[in-house]
């Protein structure tokens, strides 16, 4: 809403609402509408058919080839072309072959021209049916792959169909999302932007002539298309779309048996949401929320009759084999953008082959590590048996029993430490702040099946102890239900012995059982963060530094994110888990949710960063926003990861503003006395701990914020009343 103060003229009001809504529009379409948009292009060769090999034998064969413009299909600067090819066996199975990069050397694709040439390598796949462009950029190929050399030609003619556009909308109720003055404004802009959507040409194919060749050191063959025997689509398509949020695009082209059958199909819809700035992408964000992203196409081509179908005339085809070839563009900072080989069945069972095209949220390849490790991400209405499933697919006893075996110990002395998130607790009403303690118990409860007994909890004291009485580890511990059946609680703040660290954390302590354990878990609770965007199993270890006072000395004197990776490079992790059945998303997730997320979900990995990495994504976050990350990542590396479960984003997700994280460094942290303050002021707990600070100036500011932790905070109302507190404070004000 706008004000025009100091006038009461309302002609004035008029002339100076109108002047501000100029200026703006002119700041708008200057410095924020050319990067509000990106357009690209691609043209697609697909193929279905036979070829003959040079030893006479007939085969079914796919083939598709692509070269995709820059900011296909994010926005984000990134290019790809890739090549797929996958030749029919005599036992019923298939050569795979697969190339993709941002520019292939030596590939020609020209479907006006119905010329394609390709001469140089390409990978066979021997294991699986996967490549990624992670793959073919490690100093040496994946045993899963083998390099050979590619020699492709192939004539066709294409024959156009009529163009077909799928706009992305504008929403029908954009005068609700619009402050009235700037509509006609946003109306304008709109209209400049041109055609936003997808403006798809296809391509009848019929191949005039063609041949591959494949050689390596060992064999040389050739197959020859078989052109009464091959046909085929192509697409010349532009793509005009904005930055935010990012776009979903599943597209899949079926190619018939021995017919002109095609049928290109296209989903689209939302792919992000999550966005941490608040003030450079408000323009973005209000015009992504005016363009409708969800948009469909079915298109069913036979000879020359084409006919988009309505929504009830759709096809319905059943997956038959969706892991013929898989081509995992992984470069991408948005995504994974995946372009597969599929075999799949009409309703009357008849077998088409497709290329599809999807999108994972989920960056995978590897940093700075050669390692490749597991991570179950599992979604699951119970959560016991979700946590059950993630043990079993990362295979948890046995890699605790492999570290048990070298460390040469008796079973029943082999130490195991667990290191829940609780002591940020507040109320057990508000269970989002701390890890579930029946999925802590059930995990104890596994390996004491097992036959450990040396099983400990531990967590540290938090500054929440400076301000409460009954923060004891031990007393919060049993206080949420973790009451040391088969295992003992341990207070990480207590039995310390100094230790030599370096960096920031230099000569400091340690616990001796946290020290001494031969097997450390971290179990997060999954929490936003509003100093690193998000709380997992490596800001999780943060909380094991023993020193109570957290707030002087970590956040004041220190700083929380190298102190933690230089204790986790001393006493490393062997296993983490995080619980997300309910999480805590907002700004103050840290905190409080009196809103949590029912995100129903355990991850689980070996390895700490590969867990929080797919935790973070699963937030809609780039995990390197996080220092944390940044520094576990230089000082660890990242995996690569293999992820089993649950790919998707959590719904109704919000993060943190990025404007937190700097106010609160700045603001609160840098300023020790006034931080200190704030959180002692704001901060609220259960009846069971009682404030410590006798202080009257301090419970006055108390009383005044009940207001604001009302809001944010799951409270026990009891109507208490403090006669002490009325009697000073009605002597302050009325001597």
């Amino acid at each position: 809403s706008f004000e025009v103060t100091n006038t009461h003229s309302p002609i004035t009001k008029i002339r100076t609402i109108s002047t501000f809504v100029q200026f703006c529009y002119g700041a708008v379409k200057e410095t924020y509408l050319p990067s509000l948009t990106y357009q690209t292009r691609y043209e697609n060769l697909v193929l279905r058919g036979k070829v003959v090999s040079d030893g006479g034998a007939l085969k079914n064969f796919f083939f598709f080839s692509g070269i995709h413009d820059k900011d296909f299909p994010w926005g984000d600067g990134e290019i790809f072309w890739d090549i797929g090819l996958v030749i029919e066996k005599g036992d019923g199975g298939w050569e795979r072959y697969g190339l993709t990069d941002r520019i292939i050397e030596k590939l020609e694709l020209d479907v006006e021209k119905g010329v394609y040439r390709y001469d140089g390598p390409i990978y066979q796949v021997i294991e699986g049916y996967a490549v990624s462009k992670s793959d073919l950029e490690k100093p040496t190929i994946p045993n899963h792959l083998r390099q050979r050399h590619a020699k492709i030609e192939i004539r066709f003619t294409a024959k156009p169909y009529p163009v077909v556009d799928l706009p992305f909308p504008v929403v029908h109720n954009v005068e609700k999302l619009v402050p009235r003055p700037f509509l006609d404004k946003v109306k304008e802009i709109l209209r400049g932007l041109g055609a936003l959507g997808l403006h798809l040409t296809p391509h009848r194919v019929a191949p005039s002539e063609g041949q591959i060749t494949l050689q390596d050191e060992s064999k040389n063959e050739i197959y020859t298309i078989k052109t009464d025997q091959t046909m085929g689509e192509a697409e010349i398509s532009t793509f005009k779309n904005f930055q935010w949020p990012t776009l979903y695009y599943n597209y899949f082209c079926a190619l018939g048996p021995r017919s002109e059958h095609i049928y290109v199909k296209v989903r689209s819809d939302v792919f992000r949401k999550n966005r941490t700035d608040i003030l450079k992408d408000k323009m973005e964000q209000l015009l992504g929320k005016i363009i409708s992203r969800t948009v469909s196409l079915d298109l069913d081509i036979r000879g020359d009759q084409w006919k988009r179908l309505s929504g009830d005339e759709a096809i319905s085809f059943k997956m038959l084999d969706e892991n013929l070839l898989e081509m995992n563009n992984d470069h991408f900072p948005t995504g994974t953008f995946q372009r597969r080989v599929v075999a799949m069945a009409d309703a009357e069972g008849k077998l088409f082959y497709a290329l599809e095209e999807d999108m994972d949220p989920h960056i995978l390849r590897s940093i700075h590590s050669d390692k490749v490790v597991k991570v179950a991400a599992i979604r699951d209405k119970d959560k016991l048996s979700a946590l059950k499933k993630v043990l079993e697919a990362t295979d948890f006893l046995g890699k605790l029993d492999q570290v048990w075996k070298r460390s040469g110990k008796k079973k029943e002395d082999f130490g195991i430490i667990v290191k829940p998130n609780f002591m940020f607790m507040y109320s057990t009403l508000d269970p989002t702040t701390y890890t579930d303690p029946e999925l802590v118990e059930f995990l104890i409860d596994r390996m004491h099946e097992r036959g450990y007994r040396n099983l400990a909890v531990g967590e540290a004291r938090s500054t929440y102890g400076a301000f409460f009485t009954n923060r004891e580890v031990k007393t919060v511990a049993d206080y949420i239900g973790l009451k040391g059946r088969n295992y003992r609680i341990v207070d990480l703040s207590e039995d310390l012995e100094e230790y030599p660290y370096a960096g920031k954390l230099g000569k400091h302590y340690v616990n001796r059982e946290w020290r001494n354990a031969d097997f450390r878990i971290s179990f997060a609770k999954n929490k936003t963060h509003a100093y690193a965007y998000y709380t997992l199993t490596i800001k999780n270890i943060y909380g094991a530094l023993p020193m109570e006072d957290k707030f002087r000395e970590y956040h004041h004197e220190r700083d929380i994110f190298s102190t933690t990776i230089e204790f986790i490079r001393h006493f490393p992790l062997h296993f983490a888990l995080i619980d997300a059945f309910l999480s805590a998303d907002g700004p103050f997730g840290v905190f409080t949710d009196k809103h949590p997320n029912h995100t129903q979900t355990i991850i689980g990995s070996e390895d700490v960063v590969a867990a929080d990495w797919i935790g973070a994504e699963k937030m809609g976050l780039d995990p390197m926003i996080s220092d944390y990350m940044k520094q576990a990542v230089e000082a660890f590396g990242k995996p690569e990861i293999q992820l089993l479960g649950d790919r998707a984003i959590y719904p109704n997700w919000e993060n943190v503003p990025d404007v937190f994280p700097p106010f609160l460094f700045k603001g609160m942290d840098k300023h020790y006395h006034f931080g200190n303050l704030i959180y002692s002021v704001f901060a609220y707990m259960d009846p069971k701990f009682q404030y410590k600070n006798p202080d009257l100036a301090k419970k006055f500011l108390r009383l005044l914020a009940e207001p604001i932790t009302d809001i944010y905070f799951q409270k026990i109302k009891k109507g208490t009343f403090d006669p002490e507190l009325n009697q000073k404070l009605y002597e302050l004000f009325n001597r």
